[in-house]
């Protein structure tokens, strides 16, 4: 069964477009298998680079006739405005995207122009204010395909209006704006819907509508997918793929510059058929609205979420508000390890770099450089000291790894591996944590959730502050990070390096941050934490399937901690008598107690997904055998623990 979920999981997520019909297609195509991707570890120069023959495969000294792709950072809206009407006029064309720099190899996609302007990725931004018309021009200069565009029309709305295009059709558009808020447009090629073959979210933008009096400053960022299968003799990933923010990929993307002080205010669209848990480093953030291609929701005053991790569902909005409380290099990234990795990158792209520019992640992710200025981060009391192991067991064996408080853990006997030891802290306590590296290859530890210094944030040669900057963890080296504790809660550690293979084989484990003057009852506070071992091979809870029977009494209050590190899936719990849910109470997310209004009764927890983390409190009411169930990645695969009520 582990295996199965795993390959749903990859497939469903990473490859998301790909099946074993689609890659006999691909092979079939491709009889003269003329080169094959080289080693990570090798360097060329693009003139000795071997090639892969691919049609969607592009080099950048090779001859074209198509334009390139421009990386729109979403600044400036398109079309021109006059007398309250908005004149656009977009083109479907082929075009050459460079999605790294114009020196790495690229992918030759079908792409939106402005009429005159090079095409972009994303798709051109459509911005204007509530009551404006806008009168669109749409070509579809292609020859071979149809086009079906979706998202021109007025918002708020429940059903989706499409203009289709034949090959070489032109047709206009009119229609009024409608109502303020965060949304898009996209456009399919072909027949539609989809889910096997080739992704083209890059075929997508925002369409964002201000009030009349304006909006706040704030910066729209658009996430666009391109996806196409190849023979895995070629390349072994499977696929080509170009995974951008604004149209590029780490570390190519954009640098976001703010000011100690400033509240950044960003839009986020995923104009892509994935989803994306999106985490912010270093800091919470403010959800003001959720929404999708035609609606958008505002969150009422007082029911806004906090959170540092938000799943975002494919083709859906949101916008939020950060402030940049302290200064140091921070990151801003989708929290599946396999939108993320370097695994992604296109094949000759690690080639081409120089052997000491090789980055460790690689698609979606934004830098965040702010500028020096006060922090605001407050350490009381005597500074506690932790020793913390990175160990490696049975290599061969698919890689198994674990954290240890132990540098001579065995986990052939009966402790289990994963998840690492409970870091148990205290609120405003300075605590020192010193990472052993016992491996056979570099590592780094990232304090997921937490407020601290971005110099011990743990995402290697990145997280930089005050003249100091996270490692990576040689074998036989060691580090010691700094952790300040701003806010009592529930947080995550793991590797943050080459995540597929070290968060996938157990470098994780669970930190609850008490209050104070908390005390901590094992009895009565529960940790929960999904994750992955052996790099993938394996499910499990809390380091493993079958969970100890626990034993309550009426009326007496438990808490429930929810942690999800698995490099993929999304999780969800639930309280059973009788197969009969019981309401269980949602009290915090991502460390952050919920406010009062926020905090409800639920007889099934929304989903988490990866990097979330949740908290609630479980009141038996009633003696009897109760199930507390986890369902992972929509119910393919489950947990379950007997808890005995007595009076």
């Amino acid at each position: 069964m582990y295996k199965n979920i795993f390959v749903q999981v990859v497939f469903a997520i990473f490859f998301f477009g790909i099946n074993g019909s689609w890659k006999q297609v691909a092979k079939n195509s491709y009889n003269k298998r003329d080169l094959i991707s080289c080693g990570p570890g090798t360097y060329y120069s693009l003139a000795d680079l071997p090639r892969i023959k691919h049609p969607r495969l592009i080099y950048p000294d090779d001859k074209s006739d198509f334009p390139k792709v421009v990386a729109n950072d979403n600044t400036i809206a398109a079309g021109k405005l006059e007398n309250n009407v908005l004149e656009l006029s977009l083109e479907i064309v082929w075009c050459d995207f460079y999605l790294e720099t114009n020196d790495h190899p690229g992918v030759r996609v079908v792409a939106i122009a402005e009429k005159g302007k090079a095409p972009a990725i994303p798709s051109p931004l459509i911005r204007i204010k509530e009551g404006t018309r806008i009168h669109v021009t749409l070509h579809n200069s292609l020859t071979d395909s149809s086009a079906t565009v979706f998202g021109l029309q007025k918002r708020p709305s429940q059903i989706s209006d499409s203009i289709k295009l034949k090959p070489g059709e032109t047709k206009e558009i009119n229609f009024e704006s409608g109502t303020a808020g965060t949304y898009l447009y996209s456009i399919k090629l072909g027949s539609w819907p989809y889910f096997w073959g080739n992704e083209e979210e890059q075929l997508a933008g925002a369409f964002i509508i201000d009030p009349k009096a304006g909006s706040p400053p704030d910066r729209v960022m658009v996430i666009n997918i391109f996806s196409t299968p190849i023979d895995t003799a070629l390349f072994k990933n499977g696929a080509l793929e170009a995974l951008t923010v604004n149209g590029k990929s780490w570390p190519y993307t954009e640098r976001i510059t703010p000011s100690v002080g400033d509240t950044v205010r960003w839009r986020i669209i995923n104009a892509s058929l994935r989803e994306h848990p999106m985490h912010l480093h270093g800091f919470n953030y403010t959800e003001l609205s959720r929404g999708s291609i035609l609606t958008d929701s505002i969150f009422k005053p007082g029911y806004e979420p906090v959170v540092v991790t938000q799943t975002m569902l494919p083709q859906t909005t949101m916008n939020m508000k950060w402030i940049a409380s302290r200064q140091g290099n921070w990151l801003f990234h989708c929290h599946l390890s396999f939108h993320v990795t370097p695994e992604i990158r296109l094949p000759g792209a690690v080639e081409l770099d120089p052997p000491d520019q090789k980055p460790h992640m690689a698609g979606l992710a934004l830098g965040i450089i702010i500028k020096p200025g006060p922090s605001d981060l407050i350490s009381k009391g005597p500074a506690k000291e932790l020793n913390l192991y990175a160990n490696e067991y049975k290599p061969k064996e698919g890689g198994r790894n674990g954290f240890t408080f132990d540098p001579g853990f065995n986990p052939d006997t009966n402790t289990k591996s994963t998840p690492g030891p409970l870091l148990l802290l205290k609120q405003y306590q300075p605590t020192f944590v010193t990472v052993t590296n016992n491996m056979s290859f570099p590592t780094s530890v990232h304090w997921h959730g937490l407020d601290l210094d971005s110099w011990a944030d743990g995402v290697p040669d990145w997280s930089a502050s005050d003249g100091k900057m996270s490692p990576s963890i040689q074998p036989g080296e060691k580090f010691t990070y700094k952790l300040t504790l701003m806010r009592a809660g529930t947080y995550i550690y793991h590797s943050h390096m080459n995540d597929v293979h070290q968060v996938a084989s157990g470098l994780y484990g669970p930190i609850i941050v008490l209050k104070e003057n908390e005390i901590y009852d094992s009895k009565t506070d529960h940790y929960y934490v999904v994750g992955w071992k052996n790099s993938g091979t394996g499910i499990e809870l809390n380091g493993g399937f079958e969970q100890p029977t626990l034993y309550a009494h009426i009326g007496e209050t438990h808490r429930l901690r929810l942690i999800h590190i698995a490099p993929a899936g999304d999780v969800k719990i639930s309280m059973l008598k009788d197969s009969t849910p019981v309401l269980i109470k949602f009290i915090a997310k991502d460390g952050t107690d919920l406010p009062p209004l926020q905090q409800i009764f639920l007889k099934e927890s929304q989903n988490f997904g990866v990097g979330e983390t949740g908290d609630f409190e479980f009141k038996p009411l009633k003696a009897g055998t109760y199930i507390l169930q986890f369902n992972y990645d929509y119910g393919y695969f489950f947990w379950t623990q007997k808890w005995v009520v007595t009076d």
